[in-house]
């Protein structure tokens, strides 16, 4: 914004599958999108005139309860949590969450589904379940402990989607100051 005071930014939030469309259609200039397992919301020939370019891997991490008999650690595997019931910070990851479960040998028991992470995290802390949360929804609070996830190790790619016809020149700035906010924001699979 402060580069380009001329330009009028609107910011629509969508899941992948609406926002997409959006751009394809000249409603949106770009689109910042997530996939998890499989492919991205824009493959090579499926969706003419638009690309895909990546910008990060979003890992999961585990947040628990502070009080939780894992909150201590510095890793979990997913099986040890066979147990427990589960907080959905969005209601697209309980396929994906499945999976892993289904991977680590549980059903997954949902306590709750929510479509915000931060208020699935405030859900986490009453004690109502333990939740998934992409690295860059992290909120840690006194009330909730932050552990890594052992491998396979769920995560989010997060991307641009963008025209192929050469976009706005407003747009191309924001795609690289995104690009840019990116590669310095990207998490290094550390303790958040």
């Amino acid at each position: 914004m402060a580069e380009h005071p001329e330009v009028e930014l609107t910011v629509r939030e969508s899941e992948p599958e609406d926002a997409v469309p959006m751009v394809r259609g000249g409603a949106a200039d770009l689109a910042l999108a997530y996939h998890f397992d499989g492919p991205p919301p824009v493959r090579p020939g499926e969706r003419p005139g638009l690309d895909w370019v990546p910008l990060m891997e979003d890992p999961l991490w585990l947040v628990l309860p502070r009080g939780h008999r894992l909150a201590d650690r510095t890793s979990v595997d997913l099986a040890e949590l066979r147990a427990d019931r589960w907080v959905l910070g969005c209601l697209k990851t309980e396929a994906f969450l499945r999976r892993y479960a289904e991977l680590a040998g549980f059903d997954l028991r949902v306590a709750a589904s929510t479509t915000d992470y931060f208020f699935a995290q405030t859900l986490v802390a009453a004690g109502v379940g333990v939740s998934l949360i992409p690295h860059v929804s992290l909120a840690p609070t006194q009330e909730s402990a932050v552990v890594r996830v052992e491998p396979p190790r769920p995560a989010r790619h997060i991307g641009l989607v963008l025209p192929r016809r050469r976009p706005q020149p407003h747009a191309q700035a924001l795609a690289a100051a995104l690009t840019a906010a990116a590669s310095t924001h990207a998490p290094t699979g550390e303790r958040p």
